[in-house]
């Protein structure tokens, strides 16, 4: 991958966000966007740490939490690759509808294929009932 293949992301480490999940949140965007489309290598430790300024071990954690959410294989000796794109849902939202952002718990973490950087939008139905999306893949749009 060259740098002129996608826009730089700043680190911010003022955020109090750990830098390895504001790496793979930067990898997962670029996927769900279709920079990186399947079969793509993501960036290695040495460009990580060339992009970013990180250690081999923040970049190994971040290919860790795409992986732990289903979007990268590793080749060991070869590189990391893009494995799958998240498919994206469209959720219908109707009158007396709520809608949150809040990061998962641990079971939607599984359940919803977040890991650990990606929030959930919780969609409270007007007659109380309560649905959780993945936010990195759901499109919310209202009834015409």
């Amino acid at each position: 991958m060259t740098d002129n293949e996608a826009p730089r992301i700043q680190v911010d480490y003022e955020s109090g966000e750990k830098v390895y999940l504001q790496i793979a949140r930067a990898i997962r965007d670029r996927i769900i966007s279709g920079d990186l489309p399947v079969g793509a290598q993501i960036p290695s430790g040495n460009q990580m740490k060339q992009e970013w300024g990180v250690n081999r071990l923040t970049g190994a954690q971040a290919v860790e939490e795409l992986r732990k959410a289903g979007l990268v294989a590793t080749r060991p000796g070869v590189g990391t690759f893009v494995a799958a794109m998240p498919a994206s849902q469209v959720v219908v939202l109707r009158p007396g509808d709520r809608v949150i952002a809040r990061m998962p718990s641990e079971e939607e973490r599984e359940r919803l294929s977040t890991g650990h950087i990606t929030p959930v939008l919780i969609v409270t139905r007007a007659d109380g009932r309560v649905e959780p999306y993945n936010a990195a893949v759901t499109v919310m749009t209202t009834e015409t």
